[in-house]
């Protein structure tokens, strides 16, 4: 992760160098359409209880997967310094983990697997001009979570927990419809109850971070 966070550092102040004074740049308004397709790398919370439900250890769960996140958003105008905006956003995302033999030669542990779905409407806050902007945003959606072991999947969830997500980032417009986007967002899940073939599933929280393209 702190990888991708360099990678997003160095590009973003690239393209803030690279950039026109702010003197001789129009002040265009933010809008009225942006979308971005990221690259997501989220942290998963490693959880006593799932562990337990899965018969393995902590070290057998997976602290960090990959996936990928996007959305679109339409902004309505202009509030002051703040400019208001409607849309949503899609996440996708697993990681999985498997432990290396006890002693030489012996099986590997089992492999465990989180995956990771979110399908959220959102509200955000925007800061700047039509050249780069950062902003705020917040949702209330629906998520698909679950653990389970390669040699044991578990049954598909009876319905989708609501997740609450809340994070921030910024887009820089190198070119007039292209820009370079970063995001940190939070997701909580809600629990999940045992179903038949399904374990419980605790109240999760999942911090995402997130770097690719925008387009206006």
């Amino acid at each position: 992760m702190m990888h991708i966070v360099r990678l997003s550092l160095i590009a973003a102040a690239a393209l803030i160098l690279c950039a026109p004074p702010a003197s001789a740049q129009p002040q265009e308004p933010i809008g009225p359409f942006a979308a971005d397709v990221r690259v997501a790398v989220p942290n998963f919370n490693e959880d006593a209880d799932i562990a337990g439900a899965l018969g393995v250890g902590l070290d057998n769960l997976p602290g960090r997967g990959l996936g990928l996140s996007g959305g679109a958003h339409w902004y309505l105008g202009r509030l002051g310094r703040v400019t208001l905006g409607l849309g949503g956003e899609i996440l996708i995302a697993r990681g999985s983990r498997t432990l290396e033999p006890a002693d030489e030669g012996g099986p590997e542990g089992p492999t465990v697997t989180t995956r990771v779905s979110v399908v959220s409407p959102q509200v955000s806050l925007n800061f700047g001009t039509g050249r780069g902007w950062s902003y705020v945003t917040a949702g209330l959606g629906w998520a698909g979570f679950r653990t389970e072991r390669a040699d044991d999947p578990v049954a598909a969830a009876p319905s989708r927990p609501r997740v609450l997500n809340y994070g921030g980032g910024a887009r820089w417009f190198a070119k007039e419809h292209l820009a370079f986007t970063v995001d940190l967002r939070f997701y909580a899940v809600n629990a999940q109850e045992a179903a038949a073939g399904r374990p419980v599933y605790p109240k999760t929280r999942l911090m995402v971070i997130s770097a690719g393209v925008a387009f206006k």
